[in-house]
């Protein structure tokens, strides 16, 4: 009877473990469809659990891991690029690709919505979706304990330093509420463009710039690399002169683009520029 008791409960499990819906069990063939979530899930999914990513993460101008992207499949905004490698979960940004999505939940491929992060906090709460989504709870945790701990250390906790200025092509610049606000606010600048009521992503022009007199200017030292109208102005003369009187940090676009852990390659580039 104690045997009988045993098969019977046996069976009780494993009909229970059947019938767990798919979303439970960790998916084995995982596509990406954004940079910022690609650089997420190529450092949380297990080798071999990913097999896609989008082609921009292969551009190594805005992607920090395009090494490890090169080795997966590129994926474009095309159902046919995605389910050719016939994923069990696709991971896409919320509120975007909704024809897309229609067509690849017609499909009966599982979807993954994750929302747009704009700060490090942000970050950590789409890192631990995903690493959920992917049965790699552990690895979120290391990874977001990794990040709080360098938060911490590069973090400057004395008076502000001066004022800072991002700049980048177009006149483009980051003000309030961005990523690239609350870097430098971290690092122990007020930014200048939020200083001046820009929002988020704005313009300034290079007058703004030279009657702000800011301490420290930040931009892409590689942006005009290849001179083009859009990148002309982050080499402007007059911006160089001023950085003879303000310190001058050059920044990687792919270490900001995204909110995450590269962001603190940021915070060690202008802690370098503060001394």
């Amino acid at each position: 009877m104690a045997i009988l008791r045993a098969l019977s409960r046996f069976a009780s499990l494993a009909l229970l473990l059947m019938a767990l819906p798919a979303a439970a069990q960790a998916p084995q063939r995982v596509v990406t469809l954004n940079l910022c979530l690609d650089q997420m899930a190529l450092r949380l999914a297990a080798p071999g659990q990913l097999v896609g990513v989008s082609y921009l993460s292969q551009d190594p101008h805005l992607s920090v891991l395009a090494d490890r992207a090169a080795a997966l499949a590129s994926v474009r905004d095309s159902v046919e690029s995605i389910l050719v490698l016939r994923p069990d979960l696709v991971i896409l940004a919320a509120y975007s690709h909704a024809p897309l999505k229609r067509l690849l939940r017609g499909a009966g491929v599982r979807l993954l919505e994750l929302p747009w992060a704009t700060s490090i906090e942000e970050a950590e709460a789409v890192i631990e979706q995903m690493a959920t989504a992917l049965g790699r709870e552990d690895t979120g945790r290391h990874l977001i304990s990794d990040m709080r701990e360098q938060k911490r250390q590069l973090t400057w906790t004395g008076a502000p330093l001066g004022t800072a200025v991002y700049l980048e092509a177009n006149r483009g610049t980051s003000g309030k509420g961005s990523l690239m606000d609350e870097l430098l606010r971290l690092s122990g600048y007020r930014n200048l463009a939020a200083e001046l009521g820009i929002g988020s992503f704005g313009r300034v022009s290079l007058e703004t710039v030279l009657a702000g007199q800011p301490d420290l200017l930040v931009l892409d030292g590689t942006a005009n690399k290849n001179p083009a109208r859009a990148t002309e102005f982050v080499g402007h003369h007059a911006l160089l002169a001023l950085a003879g009187t303000a310190k001058l940090a050059s920044v990687p676009t792919r270490y900001s683009i995204c909110a995450g852990p590269d962001n603190f390659e940021v915070m060690r580039l202008l802690a370098e520029a503060r001394r």
